[in-house]
C-alpha cells in the first residue's frame, strides 16, 4: 500500500461536486493530500491500494449508499472506522449501531473551521 511520509492523507466520499470542491481545497490547504470520488465502489477500490489517515463520506451516495461503505470497511479494513467523518443531511436516517464505531457524525450544512478540525483529530494515529 502507498503511504505517505508527511501530512494526511484523505479521501473524500461525496457525489455533489460542489461541496467535494470546496472540502479538497480547505484540506490541502491544510497539508492534506486529498483524493476525491463520488461514487462508494470507487472509494473500495482506491481503499484496496492507497493508506488514508481520514475519510469523509457522505451518507447519501446514489448506487452504494454511505451505510453500505462502512459495512464494506468493517467487513474488510475495520481500522479505518475511527477515521472516518459520515457527512449528511440528515443525521436521523444513519444507524446507531455506527455512531460509536466512526469518529464523527457532521450534519450539512457543516462549518469548515469545524470540519478542519474534527479532520485534524480524526486523522491523528
Amino acid at each position: 500500500m502507498e503511504r505517505r511520509t508527511s501530512g494526511y492523507r484523505a479521501l473524500i466520499v461525496e457525489d455533489d461536486g460542489a461541496i467535494l470542491g470546496l472540502v479538497k481545497i480547505v484540506l490541502e490547504r491544510e497539508n492534506f493530500t486529498v483524493e476525491g470520488v463520488k461514487r462508494a465502489a470507487a472509494a473500495m477500490e482506491l481503499l484496496g491500494t492507497v493508506a488514508y489517515d481520514l475519510l469523509i463520506v457522505d451518507l447519501m451516495l446514489p448506487e452504494i449508499g454511505g451505510e453500505a461503505l462502512l459495512d464494506f470497511l468493517e467487513a474488510t479494513q475495520p481500522k479505518y472506522l475511527r477515521r472516518v467523518i459520515v457527512t449528511t443531511a440528515s443525521p436521523a436516517k444513519m444507524s446507531c449501531d455506527f455512531l460509536h464505531r466512526i469518529c464523527h457524525l457532521l450534519a450539512k450544512p457543516f462549518d469548515i473551521d469545524q470540519l478542519v478540525l474534527i479532520a485534524r483529530e480524526c486523522a491523528q494515529p
